[in-house]
């Protein structure tokens, strides 16, 4: 069903999941056109285990709210992103679509960097329930945090070295970058 929509043009999210590809890669669909993704490299794997373990630590027992690692989030009906790491606090219902994202995590790497702080970046923010997003470099120590304020989005200032950030969807907890890049090797 996929193939037949390839011939014509651009790809719906819903012809997107019909899509099978091959096993074992992990498939974005980007202006209607189906992209593969890369496999993470060792520290990308590690800051997103460490982010997944902070975030879950820092929710407690809050169901139905959850991490959700490599989640895929539809942005409209041509575009559907797998983000490193996906918090909802929308009930599970078994379907591939991770609804109502609250925070989203992006490791930044070499092959996504552009991708992941151009238009992923951008089309996320659009999301209405979006409340946060954090950019988090794998080749360096650079945290970025997006944070709704109403209508308009605050940006931090680049983060680096030991230092820490408020996550307001997180009840105001200090996130320390010594703690996301833990066994990292930087």
């Amino acid at each position: 069903m996929a193939e037949a929509a390839v011939a014509k043009g651009k790809l719906t999210v819903a012809e997107f999941l019909a899509f099978e590809g091959e096993p074992e890669v992990r498939y974005e669909l980007v202006d209607g056109e189906i992209l593969p993704l890369a496999g993470p490299l060792d520290a990308h794997g590690t800051i997103v285990g460490n982010s997944s373990g902070l975030i879950d630590q820092r929710l407690g027992e809050k169901p139905p709210c959850r991490a959700v690692v490599g989640g895929g989030v539809a942005i409209d009906a041509h575009d559907w992103f797998v983000a490193d790491l996906v918090v909802t606090c929308a009930p599970p219902e078994g379907q591939r679509e991770i609804r109502e994202p609250i925070l989203i995590v992006e490791v930044l790497s070499a092959s996504t960097a552009d991708r992941d702080l151009g238009r992923k970046l951008q089309r996320y923010i659009r999301l209405p329930s979006v409340q946060e997003i954090w950019l988090v470099d794998s080749g360096e120590r650079w945290v970025q945090v997006w944070r709704r304020a109403g209508e308009a989005w605050i940006v931090t200032l680049p983060l680096s070295g030991s230092a820490s950030f408020r996550s307001e969807v997180l009840g105001g907890a200090e996130i320390d970058l010594d703690r996301l890049y833990r066994n990292s090797g930087l």
